[in-house]
């Protein structure tokens, strides 16, 4: 009865331990495979459309659309300041085009025809679950993975709940930021549209910049030793022109994401 007790007991720590909500992400594959070269995918949305139940509201679905897009273009920069190689818009939609795969091939199948037919170490799949307006803020559900075409595993797999504040003056509409405004003006946006854009550019900033810089430079291993974003985290861009991160659950994740 004594062992019957303790064998119990090891499995309940073993799957409390499975379910640890503290997991951190580590870079050491990235370290023993030296990948250089990174082939965006793209970007996978599942952000729920008006257009649903009301097709007819052509600038709400519009806005989001354009928020996407601007989300795929601005992830090849911090990958490039880190000092990757990041296959071109061309080439990569050659890619696609060519690979066909869908979009839980991307997420779980076999990467290796990547490095072996086209020359990429490691391939990106950015997926929005989720952009929504809600109580005066702007919330977006992002999942990062970059995923090796050497091991399919995953070098770096990372979700984030990104809040942007909006506040609003006496009679509940939104006030023009001025960064927003000077985002605008730049991109020729509207508001609502640069809101989300600037967002989703500071939260890529931020998420991908956390990776080893490149093997191919020669500061590659000097952060060896650097605790990586947390598995699941919080990223709030507030009024000052800061972020404020923090970590979240999988239950806050999936129940912002996907409820």
């Amino acid at each position: 009865m004594k062992r019957l007790y303790t064998v119990i007991l090891l499995i309940t720590v073993v799957f409390a331990g499975c379910k640890s909500e503290k997991k951190i992400n580590s870079y050491s594959d990235i370290y023993s495979e030296r990948p250089t070269t990174i082939y965006i995918a793209p970007v996978i949305d599942n952000a729920i459309r008006r257009e649903v139940k009301y097709p007819k509201d052509a600038a709400y679905n519009n806005e989001i659309n354009t928020a996407s897009a601007y989300l795929n273009q601005t992830l090849a920069a911090p990958l490039l300041k880190k000092g990757y190689y990041v296959v071109g818009s061309v080439a990569s939609r050659e890619i696609a085009e060519a690979t066909k795969m869908s979009n839980k091939q991307l997420r779980n199948g076999d990467m290796k025809s990547f490095g072996t037919d086209y020359g990429v170490d490691a391939v990106l799949i950015v997926t929005i679950h989720r952009w929504r307006e809600k109580n005066g803020e702007w919330i977006a559900c992002l999942e990062y993975q970059l995923r090796s075409t050497k091991s399919n595993v995953d070098l770096q797999h990372t979700w984030v709940i990104a809040r942007k504040r909006v506040p609003t003056n006496l009679k509940g509409d939104p006030v023009v930021m001025k960064n927003d405004v000077k985002f605008a003006k730049r991109f020729d946006f509207d508001n609502g549209t640069a809101q989300r854009c600037f967002l989703v550019e500071k939260v890529n900033d931020y998420v991908l910049r956390d990776l080893p810089i490149s093997s191919l430079k020669r500061q590659f291993e000097d952060d060896i030793y650097k605790n990586a974003n947390p598995t699941y985290m919080t990223y709030i861009w507030t009024e000052d022109g800061s972020a404020d991160v923090g970590t979240c659950s999988v239950e806050e994740f999936e129940e912002i994401a996907f409820l």
